[in-house]
């Protein structure tokens, strides 16, 4: 599994970029919603590196439970909140974007991390037990 989290997390880049591509030719074609898609740009940027940021935790935590070492806990889900805590500052406070789009941003890397969880588990043709063990 965790030799798949590189896989991974270029896939949600790249999903991720597609979004801020999206996001920019909006704001490029319809300047009457700038606000809305910048706040979305923001939220969307802020998502990816709260992405990034979870899987360099779990490739220490990985690789320190694979050295015998006992992973050190820290501010894992605080370091997290508080990075969209700040993409959402600098979108509404700062740059005076839309909060709700911003959120919907913020959204954006965890819902392409969902949908390619579920897109791989149908590939496999796999149910949810599987992973337990239990018999059909």
């Amino acid at each position: 599994m965790m030799d798949d989290l590189p896989a991974l997390m270029k896939k949600v880049s790249r999903i991720t970029f597609f979004f801020l591509s999206i996001g920019c030719l909006g704001w490029a074609l319809l300047p009457a919603y700038k606000t809305v898609f910048g706040g979305f740009l923001i939220g969307a940027i802020g998502s990816l590196l709260v992405a990034w940021h979870l899987a360099w935790k779990t490739v220490r935590i990985g690789e320190a439970a694979s050295g015998g070492r006992r992973p050190r806990s820290g501010f894992g889900f605080l370091s997290r909140a508080a990075l969209a805590l700040l993409a959402a500052f600098v979108s509404v406070r700062l740059l005076e974007f839309n909060l709700p789009a911003t959120v919907a941003g913020l959204i954006a890397a965890p819902l392409a991390t969902l949908l390619l969880g579920i897109l791989s588990r149908r590939r496999q043709g796999g149910h949810a037990t599987d992973e337990r063990g239990e018999k059909h």
